[in-house]
């Protein structure tokens, strides 16, 4: 199998290992299945994103955010 080699830091490389550890996976499952579409799912690249979609979509229970309560943040910077 050909292998894939990256670096990253040394805190890094702890927060990885300990992610995979927690999940009771190796280092190398734990890459592939965050870094990989799920199987049938559609790779999203930036090309995909058309004005109007919704790119998160929000809490169930999520308050709708309104202009007002957008130009109210943006007043007190």
């Amino acid at each position: 199998m050909p292998t894939i080699t990256f670096k990253a830091s040394h805190q890094e490389t702890q927060r990885i290992r300990l992610a995979a550890r927690t999940r009771r996976m190796t280092v190398s499952q734990y890459v592939r299945a965050m870094s990989l579409p799920k199987s049938g799912a559609k790779a999203s690249c930036a090309n995909d994103i058309k004005p109007g979609r919704v790119v998160i979509a929000p809490a169930a229970n999520a308050p709708l955010l309104t202009e007002e309560m957008v130009k109210s943040a943006l007043y007190d910077l």
